[in-house]
């Protein structure tokens, strides 16, 4: 369907006595109460999302006992159409929970894995399409060394990725990734699931609660800010499956500790402590205590020598200007220093007392 005339600009309003209000116009209406989109090339659109509620709207989920279908949870959403500019949203409901044959609608290859994606699709013979109405169904890719999910197009909400593996007669948890972002109505707070799904572009005012790190975020002018100004995150002491204790850091040191510190979509000042329990072969060697960037950047050092006891604690301390729309994962290292060529040193506890990396992060200007 073709946008409207210059004279059809001004849409009929819903619900309007005595007028004649078509499914557009009736969308549009309904879209009033809608949260805006991240699309500023069409300011009367609404977000497309999962309407957030218990029980985990929407989530795509692998059975118990793994088989070759997945199970997607009940859910209400906004799926606004794309045909054209003056589509107005869609409010879907998938009413109860819903199982997908996955590997009927994407069959394992013999040698390739495939990606799948399980998606709400919306259709509307009103705009060429076979039939009306929204359906939760599997969306297969093909086969390849190096799979690809399938390009999608007309309206649709994504779900979750799937990974169809070589030869797969189930799915596993492991194989699914969760796609689902979330929406809500107009001055609504967003709940912000994944960084990726951070709208691009908000409106002045605009308010989302960031899962992952706990924090309230504010629309001011172009960028996104803590609400609370002076707002501080706290990481560490460990990234999950560390410190890892036990070896020696000889000839080529030893990586002993991690954490990640998450994008946010505003630059931070980092303040970096580690520290560590050392045990040394000899008292008159020198190691390095270092806390660096994936690169190896050293953004703190600490030197020390183990002493007569060959046992010392150390604190190395930094800082660090953080980019917006960074991630940044900091290791714990020690190593030999200044010159030395022989001795070994081990990290003597695993307790966080002793081998914590700790990040304090300050919002900037």
């Amino acid at each position: 369907m073709a946008d409207p005339v210059p004279e059809e600009l001004e849409r009929d309003s819903g619900w309007l006595s005595g007028g004649v209000v078509d499914a557009e116009d009736a969308r549009l209406a309904t879209g009033v109460f809608a949260s805006a989109p991240t699309d500023s090339t069409n300011p009367i659109a609404a977000r497309t999302g999962i309407k957030p509620g218990p029980g985990n709207p929407g989530s795509v989920e692998a059975e118990a006992t793994p088989t070759r279908k997945v199970t997607v949870q009940p859910f209400q959403g906004v799926v606004q159409g794309t045909r054209t500019s003056y589509a107005g949203p869609y409010l879907i409901t998938l009413g109860r929970m819903k199982t997908l044959d996955v590997l009927t609608a994407a069959p394992a290859h013999s040698s390739y894995a495939r990606i799948a994606l399980v998606v709400a699709r919306q259709t509307d013979r009103q705009y060429g399409a076979a039939s009306d109405g929204m359906v939760v169904q599997v969306e297969a890719g093909a086969p390849a060394p190096t799979p690809v999910a399938p390009r999608l197009t007309g309206d649709y909400l994504p779900l979750a990725q799937i990974t169809v593996r070589p030869n797969a007669g189930t799915i596993t948890q492991a194989d699914i990734k969760d796609l689902r972002v979330f929406t809500v109505a107009t001055g609504g707070v967003l709940p912000l699931q994944r960084y990726e799904s951070l709208p691009a572009e908000g409106y002045t005012g605009q308010r989302l609660y960031d899962v992952k790190t706990g924090l309230d975020l504010v629309r001011t002018g172009t960028a996104w800010r803590p609400a609370a100004t002076g707002a501080v995150e706290f990481f560490g002491p460990a990234d999950p499956g560390w410190p890892q204790i036990g070896g020696l850091a000889e000839a080529t040191g030893l990586t002993f500790n991690q954490v990640t510190v998450p994008p946010a979509p505003y630059p931070r000042m980092l303040l970096i402590t580690g520290q560590m329990y050392a045990v040394t072969s000899g008292p008159d060697e020198r190691w390095d205590h270092v806390v660096r960037k994936p690169d190896g950047t050293a953004l703190s050092l600490a030197c020390f020598h183990g002493g007569p006891s060959r046992i010392t604690t150390s604190v190395a301390q930094g800082h660090y200007l953080l980019p917006a729309a960074t991630q940044l994962t900091l290791t714990q290292y020690v190593a030999r220093g200044g010159g030395m060529t022989t001795g070994s040193c081990r990290v003597g506890s695993d307790a966080a007392l002793y081998t914590g990396l700790r990040v304090i992060a300050f919002p900037v200007p």
